[in-house]
């Protein structure tokens, strides 16, 4: 039979276990989100310089 102490140690050791596996969960899930936003941003600047090169020839045209 197990003393009350080791059952306690047990115990104390299987919640360090899940606040672990929860903490490493969190901290997936903010570098996904993260990462999710910088691929948003990333899109964005990508688009925005895309129109601008689109914009260019436009403005020569009408400048001649």
């Amino acid at each position: 039979m197990e003393s009350k102490d080791t059952v306690f140690a047990i115990r104390v050791d299987s919640i360090g276990r899940e606040q672990t596996k929860i903490a490493t969960e969190l901290a997936y899930a903010e570098v996904i989100s993260y990462n999710r936003k910088n691929l948003a941003r990333e899109l964005q600047n990508e688009s925005r310089q895309y129109n601008r090169q689109q914009d260019r020839p436009k403005r020569r045209e009408e400048e001649i």
